[in-house]
């Protein structure tokens, strides 16, 4: 049976997702994509895709090196030979940056994390196993994510909500047009600024009325979960921190946005330098 041309936009928009960019996209297919680059991007526009802000797989590659420089208190030279696989993304030039930064608590790129909840369960939390990993070999895929990642300096906090239910919690209703952009706050304000690694991650809380159905190219097994089931699994870098701080919130009125530290900068600000 012939491809639709709304079968294949649909494949672009989902390579799209996976990717992380066009130019990937073409380059994972040796440019055998029957599109232009315009065309291509005139499909995004026409399904009303927030472009990406940055690749979540390095993003996961370069905290699943970072937790091994914090677990055994080694340098990131000898984690990098011994234990990371030859065929990963990120240099050491990349890591070292990122270790520097975040040793000096700095940041220097932006992220967005989001708390979901049903409206009458504001304990329960949307969670999926993180599968944007491509290396096993770290022993991070499958961890449990909450919906997040990257976000442009200085763009719409909506625009980067949008962009993290497009790719990890709505992606289905996405690619048919049906995109609930009732859930996302019209004037969202983050309940707190957490530091991972070198980036600075803006948590929004949102409250879901009603029953949805929950799909993406990055994480699976999309579920809700207490934070006590979410403490039994492995468990992505900074995911407890956020969802600790926020339950010790839920009874504090307080106008002020926190930031903190994840465990993992606290772990990593304690290892030497070798």
């Amino acid at each position: 049976m012939p491809i639709t041309p709304t079968d294949f936009e649909k494949y672009l928009i989902s390579e799209y997702f996976k990717h992380g960019s066009i130019n990937k996209v073409f380059y994972f297919h040796h440019f055998g994509i029957p599109i232009s680059y315009a065309g291509y991007d005139r499909v995004l526009t026409k399904y009303g895709i927030i472009k990406s802000a940055g690749p979540n797989s390095k993003l996961t590659e370069s905290l699943g090196v970072l937790s091994m420089v914090a677990d055994y208190k080694l340098s990131l030279e000898k984690i990098y030979e011994k234990y990371a696989p030859q065929t990963i993304r990120v240099s050491t030039n990349t890591l070292h940056r990122i270790l520097h930064y975040t040793r000096l608590g700095l940041t220097r790129r932006q992220g967005v994390a989001l708390i979901i909840s049903p409206k009458t369960s504001k304990k329960l939390y949307l969670i999926g196993r993180d599968i944007s990993l491509s290396q096993p070999g770290l022993g991070q895929k499958g961890d449990l994510s909450l919906p997040m990642g990257h976000a442009r300096t200085g763009e719409n906090p909506r625009d980067s909500i949008i962009r993290v239910l497009q790719q990890e919690v709505f992606t289905d209703l996405t690619l048919s047009k049906e995109f609930p952009y009732e859930v996302v706050p019209e004037h969202p304000k983050p309940v707190m600024y957490m530091k991972i690694a070198d980036i600075r991650v803006s948590v929004f809380q949102i409250s879901l009325v009603g029953d949805y159905s929950f799909s993406s190219v990055k994480l699976d097994n999309i579920e809700f979960q207490t934070l006590n089931q979410i403490r039994q699994k492995s468990i992505r870098p900074g995911v407890e921190d956020i969802l600790k701080v926020y339950e010790n919130s839920l009874e504090i009125e307080d106008e002020s946005v926190p930031e903190y530290n994840c465990s993992l900068n606290l772990a990593l600000a304690e290892v030497e330098n070798q």
